[in-house]
């Protein structure tokens, strides 16, 4: 794979997409930075350097001085990103690896965040520790350090199943404040992960941005190969020509799709589902746009 620069992929991620997510979700919050159009929060004397937009004319002629309305301002968001830069997304059957892609959906989020005046904080993991942490950003060097960083931590050496919910749970202890905590993984089967997104969702909005490649669903006829555990390197001969072998595979896949969804149904996070070599950008739109519903205790 030809080593793409940081600084490229937010250029060009936020070319093509920044604007379409930004349109989508406005009205969503108030941003940080005022318009003409704010809401009011404050009316008091016109001062030296105010904006003439924050005049309000009738009342100034009432008055007879000028008076302004100066618009309510929200506090920043403050929203943080897990990468999960395991060696099972190192997996790319198209143009791009899994991790690749969730290089340009972190570059996505930040454009947008940027845009609105709010922050991103970045964290990866390889095993389970959070081997990498980027605090909140709002701009665009910021943003492109963090990508740099996934970049670092894809690049690791690392042995054994990934330990995604203690990741989970390490970030949960990292962001105090309440905000929201956008998931990339391709959320493998693992006891505890479903405990470790629901505390997480008491606090936080939880997006959870699951990665997938066409091959890991849709295995080719090409006879006996040997398939190897990207995360274990165990290997397993198989016989992809086999009908009791292939249906054997979708069943499994289908089951482990229905369970990954309920789980994260139930601790109410978004569930977005990007595709390598595909877009995503409407469905992470739609998942950003939508409420959540959380079930009852």
């Amino acid at each position: 794979m030809v080593a793409r620069s940081p600084d490229a992929i937010f250029r060009r991620v936020e070319f093509r997409v920044a604007r379409r997510l930004d349109g989508l979700l406005q009205g969503e919050r108030r941003g940080r930075r005022p318009g003409p159009g704010g809401e009011p929060s404050l009316t008091r004397g016109y001062e030296p350097g105010d904006d003439v937009r924050w005049v309000d004319w009738a009342l100034s002629a009432r008055l007879g001085e000028p008076i302004v309305r100066v618009p309510e301002i929200e506090p920043v968001l403050t929203a943080w990103a897990l990468v999960d830069a395991s060696p099972s997304m190192s997996f790319g059957s198209r143009t791009q690896t899994k991790l690749e892609l969730a290089e340009d959906v972190l570059a996505g989020l930040g454009a947008v965040l940027r845009r609105r005046g709010d922050r991103l904080g970045t964290a990866a993991t390889t095993t389970g520790a959070l081997d990498v942490v980027r605090p909140p950003r709002g701009d665009r060097r910021g943003l492109i350090a963090a990508i740099a960083a996934v970049q670092d931590a894809g690049h690791r050496e690392a042995s054994g199943r990934t330990d995604l919910g203690k990741a989970v749970s390490a970030l949960g202890r990292l962001a105090r404040h309440r905000g929201a905590v956008v998931v990339l993984s391709d959320f493998p089967d693992q006891p505890g992960l479903e405990l470790a997104l629901g505390t997480l969702a008491r606090r936080h909005e939880v997006v959870a941005v699951e990665l997938r490649d066409p091959r890991e669903r849709d295995l080719p006829t090409l006879g006996p190969i040997n398939l190897r555990d990207m995360e274990t390197g165990e290997r397993r001969l198989v016989d992809t020509a086999d009908p009791r072998f292939q249906r054997r595979f979708a069943e499994v896949v289908e089951a482990a799709d229905r369970g990954r969804a309920s789980m994260l149904a139930r601790v109410g996070a978004r569930h977005v589902i990007a595709e390598t070599g595909s877009d995503w950008v409407l469905p992470l739109a739609r998942a950003l746009d939508r409420p959540v519903r959380r079930r009852a205790s």
